[in-house]
């Protein structure tokens, strides 16, 4: 009798039970998360705030130790670690990104990193542009500079930007940590103010100190008029303080010097003084164009008073008044009056005095303001030989048709009638004649049926077919020289006429093959 091994039902279970428990936790992480970054989110669900710390690093915690620890109490405390991370004492708040086409140099032992040709470094807001730049690491500093090609032409000028402030410079040095700077040789825009100045130091992000300065609001690189000082503190879209200063006309200083300076440079509408241009002709002398003062009387009201002054005793008034109310209407009125004197080509006197005007009005209504109604303007209106006489247009002498129109239509009643005015003026500024057509007045009326009732119900009777309507217009014109101009000359040689129109219509009934459609039309004349 063979008795063969007997396999013990306890050993069976231990065997099954160790391989259940192989493969439930053969993919287990034991205790480490594979994203070390966050911890799990049904850990910052599950446990309360209160039972934490305030710790200032992210701790990572095993779900599976959470569950083994009791939280029976409000006593209870977790017990975790911080995490100390050490950082260099050179290191800033912020990366620095870089780029050249040439080269980058890193010296190690002097933690410099040299960017040779197109070079560009951006650091939070700061972008800064050069052929040469230099970062050095242990100062947190930024060098940059220019070089010269072959010809000893300056090529890749520094160029910073920072928020909305931009500056070019022979050189840059700036810090990173502290945000100050010194530039050499340095040019830049503060509102509708250009400041050039031989060194200026930046303190902050909108403050700097200039030596040796020039500021002007002429946008030429060699401005025709500009103030000089030696000192100037400028706050960036604010203002401009400075000490004595002298001005200078083509880069010829002017002996009238001025103690001191307060030049406000604020953005948006600011009544204030207009700063005038240079000029020089060599019919009317020299010249200040522009001269004038601003003033903001509302929000929606502004007008500026402006001045051309030459040294033959010539000289021409601007007044031009603008209003604007959004998503209504806007207009602007501009008024020229000239009195020129120039050098008389006949030699009998020294001089030829000719007295001049110019009224523009432009007037237009947002479509949306008013549904059914419009209203436009285009009023342009001068003295023959004004375009000859303009210096700040010399094109101008070629326009000789002058052109003007205002028109108004309006809509009543869902469209049935319709309002329209219009007003029109030619000019010919070579024969001076002068042609107005106004006013020009259309009423219309759509064809009504009196005899109708408002819901037809079955056929129409032959009656209710009446229909009648209305055309109207009324013009009046005028035409006369232009040195014959005055009130009552208009008035005799004015001219109106008025026409009306009344179709009345008809439609009989059909009889057999044939349609009778009488149709009765009453038009007067009046001239």
């Amino acid at each position: 009798m063979n008795n063969g091994g007997k396999i013990s039902l306890k050993y069976l279970s231990t065997l099954i039970l160790t391989l259940l428990f192989f493969c439930v936790t053969v993919n287990s992480s034991a205790r480490y998360y594979r994203n070390r970054d966050f911890p799990p989110q049904d850990v910052k669900d599950t446990i309360p705030k209160k039972n934490f710390p305030a710790v200032k690093d992210t701790v990572i915690i095993d779900s599976a130790l959470l569950d083994t620890l009791p939280f029976h109490s409000d006593s209870a405390r977790l017990q975790v670690d911080t995490l100390h991370a050490p950082f260099s004492k050179d290191s800033l708040d912020a990366p620095i990104s870089y780029s050249a086409q040439d080269s980058v140099v890193l010296d190690i032992p002097t933690k410099n990193i040299t960017l040779y040709n197109n070079a560009n470094t951006k650091f939070k807001d700061i972008d800064l542009d050069a052929y040469n730049i230099r970062m050095d690491q242990s100062n947190s500093l930024l060098l940059a500079t220019y070089a010269r090609d072959t010809s000893g032409a300056m090529i890749g000028r520094p160029k910073m930007t920072q928020a909305d402030t931009k500056m070019e410079s022979d050189s840059m040095v700036f810090n990173m940590k502290t945000k100050k700077g010194i530039t050499m040789n340095t040019f830049t825009q503060s509102g509708e103010m250009y400041v050039m100045g031989e060194k200026m130091k930046k303190i902050s992000k909108n403050d700097y100190y200039a030596f040796r300065g020039r500021f002007t609001t002429c946008n030429l690189d060699t401005p025709h008029f500009a103030f000089r000082t030696n000192k100037m503190k400028l706050i960036n879209k604010k203002m401009a303080i400075t000490g004595p200063v002298h001005p200078e006309f083509e880069g010829v200083p002017i002996p009238i010097y001025i103690p001191f300076g307060y030049f406000p440079i604020s953005q948006g509408r600011h009544s204030g003084f207009l700063a005038p241009t240079f000029d020089v002709s060599s019919q009317y002398g020299l010249g200040l164009q522009g001269l004038g003062y601003y003033k903001v009387l509302s929000d929606n009201f502004d007008v500026a008073v402006r001045a051309n002054i030459y040294s033959y005793g010539g000289y021409n008034l601007y007044f031009t008044p603008e209003y604007r109310v959004r998503y209504r209407f806007s207009g602007r009125v501009n008024f020229i009056y000239q009195n020129t004197r120039v050098l008389s080509n006949t030699g009998e006197e020294a001089y030829t005095t000719t007295k001049t005007y110019n009224f523009q009005w432009a007037h237009t209504v947002d479509s949306k303001a008013h549904p059914g109604q419009n209203f436009y303007a285009n009023v342009n209106l001068m003295s023959a030989k004004f375009n000859n006489a303009n210096i700040t247009n010399p094109t101008a002498v070629y326009n000789n048709q002058i052109n003007s129109s205002i028109a108004f239509s309006k809509t009543f009643d869902e469209g049935k009638y319709n309002l329209t005015v219009n007003a029109n003026h030619n000019q010919d500024n070579v024969s001076g004649l002068v042609n107005i057509n106004a006013p020009s007045i259309g009423f219309t009326a759509i064809t009504i049926y009196p005899f109708a009732p408002k819901d037809f119900v079955g056929i129409p009777k032959w009656y209710q077919k009446l229909g009648i309507g209305l055309n109207s217009n009324i013009s009046g014109a005028t035409s006369f020289y232009d040195s014959l101009a005055s009130f009552s000359h208009v008035l005799d040689t004015f001219k109106w006429g008025a026409q009306n129109n009344i179709p009345i219509t008809l439609a009989l009934p059909q009889l057999g093959f044939l349609q009778i459609t009488p149709g009765v039309s009453f038009q007067k004349q009046d001239l």
